[in-house]
């Protein structure tokens, strides 16, 4: 089932094998169905049922819950109505070019649904398949995992073979398991492996705006290139797109990213609590965007401890104290 899913466009490549990896050490069926709950049944069980018809004031029983995957063929039935859209006038050209581009890189049945909420014409949502299947799917998926395990049943002696009885005494939780570490943002080098990932991802380095947490970041930039919309992104190791979309203001400047001074900014960091008098504080976080009371863009480093005591400062993008607000106690 998840090969199926990993085909049909539901899952990437790293959640595949992320999943694929738990599949082979489940041991209950409680595990397998976690695995799989929000994965559209693949077509290797069938085709879907045909609609039934609807009872008056209830929801339709075969409907997927907006959370469910999205598959390859739903982004394409999404594009394919806005395409449609746009051609009848409902969007003009930059809606359309952002809309089909959220389109494309949706994840979930709930964010296709969002982007063509407001047409005349909407696809036909996917439904589960016929209830008779539903023994099918649950022996199918638990053959994928037997399958994905090793254990395969023949015709075999009364004792064991040699090598069987190799593979029952192997202690799987003996290895050790590979931990990768990433960086924190609010460092230098965690700035700039997100940096470097950003052009990575996007082909620059532009943002109208960027928040770096410790664990996590989010960055606003335009939907598409020369677009008077913007789209926000969330960055976890890999960028996510969220499904809205904002009209971008006229006065909205833009940012280059490279034009930061990574040395500087990092300095910054690391002295930012003693430079702001709080005690035993951290940089709980950093944001990148044009400041207002600056004039200019700016990044503003926030330091906060334990019992609330916090300040912050503002830098040039090359690194240059604009202003500080320390902790006054």
């Amino acid at each position: 089932m998840l090969d199926a899913a990993y085909a049909e466009g539901q899952l990437g490549a790293d959640e595949y094998h992320d999943r694929a990896a738990a599949a082979d050490t489940a041991r209950t069926l409680g595990e397998l169905e976690r695995l799989t709950a929000d994965l559209q049944s693949p077509a290797v069980f069938g085709e879907p049922a045909p609609a039934e018809r609807k009872r008056l004031g209830r929801r339709h029983a075969g409907a997927y819950p907006p959370r469910t995957r999205a598959r390859d063929a739903d982004r394409a039935r999404t594009v394919a109505a806005l395409d449609a859209a746009r051609a009848d006038g409902q969007l003009d050209a930059e809606e359309h070019t952002a809309y089909a581009e959220l389109a494309e890189q949706a994840r979930t049945l709930g964010d296709l649904s969002t982007l063509v909420a407001e047409l005349q014409q909407r696809p036909t949502p996917p439904t589960k398949p016929k209830a008779r299947n539903t023994f099918r799917i649950a022996t199918v998926a638990a053959a994928v995992v037997v399958a994905i395990g090793g254990f395969v049943w023949t015709v075999r002696d009364d004792k064991p073979s040699p090598a069987a009885r190799r593979a029952a005494a192997v202690n799987y939780n003996a290895a050790a398991p590979l931990v990768i570490q990433t960086p924190k943002l609010t460092t230098q080098v965690g700035f700039v492996q997100f940096r470097d990932d950003f052009r990575t991802k996007f082909g620059d380095t532009r943002v109208d705006e960027a928040v770096l947490h410790d664990e996590h970041a989010s960055a606003v930039r335009r939907a598409a290139p020369d677009a008077d919309w913007t789209a926000d992104w969330t960055y976890r190791g890999g960028f996510d797109r969220s499904a809205q979309v904002s009209t971008r203001k006229r006065e909205t400047v833009e940012i280059d990213l490279a034009q930061i001074n990574a040395d500087a900014l990092g300095a910054a960091l690391t002295t930012a609590a003693a430079t702001l008098l709080v005690r035993d504080g951290v940089v709980t976080h950093f944001r990148i965007a044009n400041d207002s009371w600056v004039g200019r863009p700016a990044i503003t480093i926030f330091v906060r401890n334990e019992v609330a005591q916090s300040g912050h400062m503002t830098l040039a993008l090359t690194g240059e104290v604009l202003q500080t607000y320390p902790y006054k106690g």
